[in-house]
């Protein structure tokens, strides 16, 4: 691996904490919910959380086993509160040390790429209302391709780096989540660097291919730059 050229970053748990989206949007659903249900929204939004916790964070069966819990077995009330937290957009920010990071790895020279897994438009979403818009040099919503082309695929990180003209191995990729985040670029020859800053910190890594370095914030990234 020669000098970097470019660092790439997921978003979710990587630059903000994506707890907070989730929780804005139990905290508003919980009256209505628990009004169809004829329970306490306390409860309905306790149930929500809980199953976040339990579950993969954004697991799509997220809705339907908290709901369950509550005792409804309502397909079409799950499919609603899907589409809806889909749709939700609530004011958001980044971690601490986020933009400053990116503006230091900017003035260095470092061409920056984004590349996200989720829904696209939601992703897209994320970007403008954390002020990241104009960040990145390449941004890559994996959302937009079918499945089998998201992480840990290394098909998005290809599109980014082919996109900035750069080759892999001149690159390095920051990320929080070791079952989709780590395998591909360094398969690709990127430098890996985990931050431990969400609930995936401790999942074993996909393949065995953890990241070379972990940090627990990303202000701990400023020798990058």
């Amino acid at each position: 691996m020669g000098s970097l050229l470019a660092v790439g970053f997921d978003l979710d748990y990587t630059l903000w904490d994506h707890g907070r989206f989730a929780e804005t949007f139990f905290a508003a659903v919980a009256g209505e919910v628990g009004g169809r249900l004829g329970l306490a929204p306390a409860r309905v939004e306790a149930e929500l959380r809980r199953a976040w916790r339990d579950l993969t964070p954004g697991h799509p069966r997220l809705f339907d086993t908290a709901l369950a819990r509550l005792g409804s077995a309502d397909p079409a009330l799950a499919a609603d509160l899907v589409a809806r937290y889909r749709r939700h957009r609530p004011p958001i920010r980044p971690y601490p040390g986020a933009l400053p990071l990116l503006e230091a790895l900017r003035r260095k020279g470092l061409r920056l790429f984004l590349v996200t897994d989720g829904g696209a438009a939601v992703q897209r979403y994320k970007v403008e209302a954390l002020g990241l818009a104009s960040a990145f040099d390449a941004r890559v919503f994996t959302g937009d391709f079918p499945a089998l082309l998201r992480k840990p695929s290394p098909f998005p990180f290809l599109v980014a780096c082919r996109g900035l003209g750069v080759p892999p191995r001149r690159c390095a990729f920051v990320g929080d989540n070791p079952e989709t985040d780590f395998e591909a670029p360094r398969c690709l020859g990127m430098l890996a660097i985990g931050v431990t800053t969400g609930p995936y910190a401790e999942l074993p890594p996909a393949a065995g291919l953890g990241p070379h370095r972990r940090v627990r914030d990303l202000r701990d990234l400023e020798d990058l730059a």
